[in-house]
């Protein structure tokens, strides 16, 4: 499976445990193009996401996304709620949706200060 930063599939959480996120859910490829182009030769398969959400509340640590393509609803990215997760949890093999170029840039501020690289 080829997957790049920015594409949206859909991700099994597994089961849900107290405040950590479960089900089948999109998900936002969050590492860099150059670790997606190595996982082959990785020993550990695993990628960095970006969960999303339809209960769209806003706020500093959620990213808003229009429903489009195979993204069927509106939804928010939940920044405060990235996770690394093997690489045999993505179970779409296609992406649902990718953000542009000028969302990841947008959404890099609020990483960045999610992060405390600024106030």
């Amino acid at each position: 499976m080829t997957i790049k930063r920015g594409e949206i599939h859909l991700v099994d959480f597994g089961k849900k445990y107290q405040s950590e996120l479960g089900k089948i859910r999109p998900a936002m490829v969050l590492q860099s193009n150059y670790v997606n182009d190595n996982l082959d030769v990785a020993k550990f398969k695993s990628i960095l996401v970006i969960p999303l959400t339809t209960d769209l509340k806003g706020g500093r640590f959620r990213f808003n996304l229009p429903a489009r393509e195979k993204l069927e609803k509106e939804s928010e990215l939940i920044i405060n709620w990235m996770c690394n997760v093997d690489l045999k949890r993505v179970v779409s093999a296609e992406p649902l949706t990718i953000l542009s170029q000028h969302e990841l840039t947008e959404l890099k501020t609020k990483l960045d200060f999610f992060m405390g690289y600024y106030d």
